[in-house]
C-alpha cells in the first residue's frame, strides 16, 4: 500500500501523498529561493562596495602621493633657492639717482646703470686669465645685472631678501648731479664711494672711469691682468699691493702677476715666482711660471724639476679646478713638450708641438706650437720635414723666450748641416730684429742668444769674438757654460773644455747635453773610451735621445768594433729615422762588418736626407768600397 501511494505521488508531481507535507515543502523551497536571491543581491552590493572602496583608496593614495610630490618639489625649490642664494656672487648695479631733466630726456637711472654694466662686462670679457672665475673673492661668474626696483611682495623680492641674508652679491649704487657747471658722477661699492667730475658731454668717459674703479675694487687681480694686457705699467703696483696686503687666497696669484710685470728683471721675476709657488704648491700654473723663470736664467735643472711638477699636478684633476679648462690644457701640453725637449725626446716633443698648434689660440700658443714643431723636427735631424713645417717666423725668440732653444730655425738647420758661415750670418741678422729691443726679450739675450752667437763665431774661426761674447755670460747658466766648453773644444783647449763640461754636468745632472758634448770633445781628442763613457751616461739619462747612441756607434767604429756599433745605430734609428749621418755611419759599420748589401741599403737611405758637404764627400769615399 505504501509503495502504491509513493508511485501515485510521483506520478502526480508531489513529494508525498499528503497535501500538507507538499505545501510545507513548497514553502521551504520558496524561502530558499528568496534567500538565494537575497544573497546574490548582497553579493553584488558587496562587490560594488569593495570596488568603490578600492577606487576611494586609489584616489586617496593618489592625493597623498601628489601632496608628497608637491611637498618634495617645494622642498627642492626652497633648498635650491637657498643654495643658489648662498652661492650668488653676482654684481648687482642698482638704478642711479639722476637729475629729473636727464631722466625726462631718457637718461634714467636704469639707463646709466645699464651703461655701467656694459662697460664692466666689456672689461671682464677682455681680461684673459687662466684663473677660473669662481676662485676670485668677488667673482661675478659672468653675472652682472641691473636691479630695477618694483613694488609689492613677489618671488623675486623674496629671493633678493634671501640673497641679502645668505648670499655674497656685490651691490653698486650711484648718483649723478651738477655742481659749478660740471657733472659729478658718484659710485658707491663696498670699498667706498668715488666721485668723477667732468663736462656733461664727457659722461661716457666718466662712466668708463667709474667702471674701472669698480673693477679694481671688486676684482683687483683681474684688473691687474687687464692693465698688463693693455701694456699699462700701473699693473705692477696693483699686483704688488695685492701681494703684500691682499687676502690670503689672492696673494699667490698677485705674486705671480707681480713677477710677470718685472719687465727686464729676470732675477726679480724668479724671486716673485718662487714666492707664488711656495704659497700655492698644489696648483700647476705656479709651478709652470716658476719653470719659465728658471729656464730664462739658464737654470735648466730647476726648470726641468718645476716642469715635471707642473705635469704631475695637471694629472691630479683636483689640482686644476681653479684653472680655466682651455688654458690648463694648453699649459699641460707646453710643459710636456718642454720636458721632452730638454731630455732629447724630440719624437714626443714634435707630437706635443703639433697638439699645441691645434689648440684654440691662447697667448700666441698656435704660433709657438708651429715654431717648436719645425725646430724639434730639425733637432730630430729631419731637415726636410722641418722645412715643410716651417711657419716662416724669422726668429724663435718672437714666440719662445727662454728654454735654451736656438734663436732661429734657419740658424739651427745651418748648424746641423755644418754651414757655419751661413749660421753666423743668420744670427747676425736676428741680432738686428726689432723684437730683440723689447725689454723682456733683451734681458734673456745673455742666457739664450749670446751663447749661440759665440758658438757660431768659434765654428767660423772667429775666436776673439767668441771669447769676448761668451765671457759676458753668467756662469750659473747651463747653456752658457756648455758654450764655453764647446768654444775651448773648437780651439783644442782640452783641459779648459773638460773643466766647463764637468761644471755644466754638475749644474744639471739630469740633462744629457753636457755629457754628450763632453763625449764629443773627448772623441775629438782621441780618448775613445772616455768618450763612450760619457755617451753611455747621456743615453742613460735620456734613453729616447738618438744623438748619444749615434756618437757611441761612431766611437765603436773608430775602435774597430763596427759589429758592436750596429746595435747603437739601430737604437738611434728608432728615435731619429730620418737622420742622414746616422744612416751613413750605419752603412759604414755594416760595410766594415762584411754586409755590403746592408751597407748599400743604408747609403741609399742616407743620400737624400740632408747631408753636410763633408758627409757627402765621406759617402762617396765609403761607397767606393762596395
Amino acid at each position: 500500500m505504501a509503495g502504491t501511494d509513493a508511485l501515485l505521488a510521483a506520478t502526480l508531481g508531489t513529494v508525498s501523498a499528503n497535501p500538507k507535507v507538499d505545501e510545507l515543502l513548497s514553502r521551504q523551497i520558496a524561502i530558499a529561493d528568496l534567500q538565494i536571491h537575497d544573497m546574490r543581491r548582497e553579493d553584488r552590493v558587496r562587490h560594488w562596495s569593495l570596488r568603490v572602496r578600492h577606487i576611494s583608496d586609489v584616489f586617496k593614495l593618489s592625493f597623498e602621493l601628489g601632496a608628497a610630490l608637491v611637498f618634495l618639489a617645494l622642498a627642492i625649490f626652497v633648498a635650491t633657492a637657498i643654495w643658489t642664494a648662498a652661492h650668488d656672487r653676482a654684481l648687482v648695479i642698482e638704478a642711479f639717482n639722476v637729475p629729473s631733466d636727464m631722466a625726462a630726456n631718457g637718461l634714467t637711472g636704469q639707463v646709466v646703470a645699464t651703461q655701467l654694466e656694459s662697460r664692466l662686462a666689456w672689461m671682464q670679457a677682455h681680461t684673459d686669465t687662466m684663473r677660473a672665475a669662481e676662485t676670485f673673492k668677488n667673482s661675478w661668474t659672468n653675472d652682472i645685472k641691473v636691479q630695477i626696483p618694483d613694488t609689492g611682495v613677489s618671488i623675486g623680492e623674496a629671493y633678493r631678501a634671501l640673497v641679502g641674508w645668505l648670499g655674497h652679491q656685490t651691490h653698486i649704487s650711484g648718483a649723478i648731479w651738477r655742481a659749478q657747471g660740471q657733472l659729478n658722477v658718484a659710485v658707491r661699492s663696498g670699498a667706498g664711494t668715488y666721485e668723477f667730475i667732468g663736462r656733461e658731454a664727457a659722461l661716457p668717459e666718466l662712466i668708463a672711469k667709474a667702471a674701472e674703479r669698480v673693477y679694481r675694487d671688486t676684482q683687483p687681480y683681474r684688473y691687474g691682468v687687464l692693465l698688463m694686457e693693455q701694456g699699462r705699467p700701473e699693473a705692477r703696483a696693483v699686483f704688488r699691493d695685492l701681494a703684500l696686503h691682499g687676502p690670503a687666497n689672492e696673494k699667490p696669484w698677485a705674486w705671480m702677476g707681480w713677477g710677470l710685470m718685472m719687465t727686464g728683471d729676470l732675477k726679480g721675476q724668479l724671486e716673485k715666482e718662487r714666492v707664488a709657488a711656495s704659497l700655492e704648491p698644489a696648483l700647476p700654473n705656479f709651478a709652470s711660471d716658476l719653470a719659465d723663470a728658471e729656464f730664462n736664467l739658464g737654470h735648466d735643472e730647476a726648470g726641468l724639476a718645476a716642469s715635471r711638477k707642473t705635469v704631475e699636478l695637471f694629472r691630479r684633476q683636483q689640482s686644476i679646478r681653479q684653472l680655466a679648462p682651455h688654458a690648463a690644457k694648453i699649459l699641460f701640453v707646453m710643459k710636456s713638450a718642454a720636458i721632452a725637449q730638454i731630455l732629447g725626446d724630440y719624437s714626443a716633443a714634435v707630437d706635443f708641438d703639433r697638439r699645441l698648434a691645434q689648440q684654440p689660440e691662447y697667448y700666441r700658443s698656435g704660433q709657438t706650437g708651429a715654431i717648436l714643431r719645425s725646430l724639434d723636427l730639425a733637432r730630430q735631424h729631419d731637415i726636410a720635414a722641418s722645412l715643410r713645417h716651417d711657419p716662416g717666423a724669422a726668429s724663435t725668440l718672437e714666440a719662445t723666450v727662454g728654454y735654451g732653444l736656438p734663436p732661429s730655425l734657419q740658424y739651427l738647420r745651418s748648424a746641423l748641416l755644418e754651414r757655419w758661415r751661413e749660421a753666423l750670418s743668420t744670427l747676425l741678422t736676428v741680432q738686428r730684429l726689432p723684437v730683440l729691443a723689447d725689454p723682456n726679450v733683451k734681458s734673456t739675450l745673455p742666457y739664450n742668444f749670446w751663447p749661440w752667437l759665440a758658438d757660431a763665431y768659434a765654428h767660423s774661426g772667429k775666436f776673439p769674438a767668441a771669447h769676448a761674447l761668451i765671457d759676458r755670460t753668467p756662469v750659473d747658466c747651463y747653456l752658457c757654460v756648455r758654450s764655453r766648453g764647446k768654444i775651448d773644444a773648437q780651439e783644442r783647449h782640452w783641459a779648459g773644455a773638460g773643466y766647463w763640461f764637468a761644471r755644466a754636468a754638475k749644474m744639471a745632472p739630469s740633462i744629457p747635453f753636457a755629457y754628450l758634448e763632453w763625449g764629443a770633445m773627448l772623441m775629438a781628442k782621441g780618448d775613445l773610451d772616455g768618450a763612450m763613457a760619457k755617451f753611455k751616461v747621456a743615453s742613460g739619462k735620456a734613453p729616447r735621445f738618438a744623438d748619444p747612441l749615434e756618437m757611441w756607434g761612431e766611437a765603436l767604429i773608430a775602435k774597430n768594433r763596427s759589429d758592436l756599433a750596429l746595435a747603437k745605430f739601430e737604437g738611434a734609428n728608432g728615435h731619429a729615422p730620418r737622420w742622414g749621418r746616422l744612416h751613413l755611419k750605419w752603412g759604414e759599420a755594416l760595410l766594415w762588418s762584411g754586409d755590403k748589401a746592408g751597407a748599400q741599403r743604408q747609403f741609399v737611405v742616407a743620400s737624400p736626407l740632408g747631408l753636410s758637404s763633408a758627409e757627402k764627400v765621406e759617402l762617396e769615399k765609403v761607397s767606393a768600397h762596395l
